[in-house]
């Protein structure tokens, strides 16, 4: 990719034949780190296929970066699961999580990736105010991330199971103005 010309980024949703993809990219030591995913093709299997499948709220994509594979991302009404909903404490939200794979990271992309999500995850749930992330508080890279693609920080909470993290938030209403 060219750094001079702005990269063309699209969301495909996640198939069953992404998993092996995925199982390569939890054994990268960054990923592994905070995704908390085993990295073998049964487990990639176990909990992504609910979701592929649609039996599941989550909804997974694939980010893709001039047509290539360049991470996972997914998106989720707060209000369908409760504890995490709680621990957050923003009504109104659609929650997003994501991963950018080595080939991607530390060269800007991973913003605009975001901010396009952002827009993504916000027009699959219309009824919601708000687009949230949680990254653990350790996790400056994803944290600045965030505020690159336009996301403030509003606080902090305790997700279930997962390290403390900070609470980023944008308002859908700043996408509209």
């Amino acid at each position: 990719m060219d750094d001079r010309s702005v990269p063309v980024v699209r969301f495909r949703p996640l198939t069953v034949d992404d998993f092996q993809m995925l199982a390569s990219w939890f054994t990268d030591p960054v990923i592994a780190r905070w995704w908390d995913q085993p990295a073998d093709l049964d487990a990639v299997r176990a909990t992504y296929l609910p979701r592929v499948e649609g039996r599941e709220s989550t909804e997974m994509w694939v980010a893709e970066v001039d047509g290539v594979a360049a991470g996972l991302f997914q998106c989720y009404p707060h209000r369908d699961y409760n504890d995490h909903d709680a621990a957050v404490g923003i009504p109104d939200a659609v929650g997003v999580d994501y991963l950018v794979n080595a080939d991607h990271r530390a060269r800007g992309v991973g913003r605009q990736i975001i901010a396009a999500f952002a827009r993504h995850a916000l027009g699959r749930f219309p009824e919601t105010a708000v687009c949230v992330a949680t990254p653990a508080q350790d996790n400056q890279a994803s944290w600045r991330a965030l505020e690159h693609a336009g996301f403030a920080r509003e606080g902090e909470c305790q997700p279930p199971d997962e390290p403390i993290a900070f609470v980023y938030v944008l308002h859908r209403s700043t996408l509209d103005a």
